[in-house]
């Protein structure tokens, strides 16, 4: 299954919540992630929300909590301030490609600074993950990073990114004109490209073009599909390895 990152760009400014905030003095109400309206919701299944994000430069996400683990994947090089009620906000410079854990129990806004549309895809992981550790990419913002993790399983799901006990999030990396089969046998897949050029052949035979943002599900039991680069340039993709309820505890095993 494909899903495409397609939808309307908001010009006008829906932050007047945050606007009668200050005035008053008091924070905004807290919104649950799917509440939080520049969060269009893609896909949802037993594993995971897949929410498709673009939020305007000067505009602001709702402040939101996030009542499970989320990975925020950046897909623009934006400049941000984070809000969350109780500490100084923090100005962060996104790239594009970026990985963010978004742990369970965040409560936070983020305004948009500069000239830059904000665009992302957060994925939110629904089963209870244990064990959160870095790999080759530091998602994890206090931790060091560790590429020794997830060398069973690279080789159809990436360079280890981000592991859990439930969940490996691995980066792919297709040089143009290369075709690379991705998934892992027992394992339901979700495959977000960060790039355009990609082409994901389905197990029923279709042909999807992949523009950045876009994403493909490969269900439990399906060992692997193709997908191929039809562009001069690399295309990165981002695989997320998910066990399911009652499985096995960790994708290394």
């Amino acid at each position: 299954m494909l899903m495409n990152f397609r939808f309307d760009f908001l010009i006008l400014s829906l932050a007047t919540g945050f606007l009668g905030a200050a005035i008053s003095g008091q924070e905004p109400a807290v919104l649950p992630l799917e509440a939080e309206p520049h969060h269009h919701l893609a896909l949802k299944n037993e594993y995971v929300k897949v929410y498709q994000v673009e939020v305007a430069p000067g505009d602001a996400v709702k402040l939101h909590r996030h009542d499970t683990d989320a990975i925020s994947l950046s897909l623009s090089e934006s400049l941000v301030t984070v809000h969350s009620p109780g500490k100084p906000d923090a100005q962060q410079k996104l790239t594009n490609g970026q990985m963010r854990l978004q742990a369970r129990g965040l409560v936070h806004s983020t305004s948009v600074d500069g000239d830059t549309p904000f665009r992302n895809v957060t994925v939110e992981l629904l089963m209870p993950q244990t064990g959160e550790r870095n790999g080759c990419a530091q998602v994890i913002s206090n931790q060091p990073v560790n590429c020794s993790l997830g060398a069973q399983i690279g080789a159809r799901l990436g360079v280890p990114q981000f592991e859990t006990d439930q969940t490996y999030v691995g980066l792919v990396r297709v040089a143009p004109h290369e075709r690379v089969v991705l998934g892992h046998s027992g394992r339901a897949t979700l495959i977000v490209a960060v790039d355009a050029g990609a082409t994901f052949f389905s197990s029923n035979g279709g042909r999807n073009a992949m523009g950045s943002g876009d994403f493909a599900w490969l269900d439990s039991g399906n060992a692997g599909q193709s997908f191929l680069n039809n562009s001069a340039a690399e295309v990165r993709l981002v695989c997320f390895g998910l066990v399911q309820a009652g499985g096995a505890p960790s994708l290394r095993k």
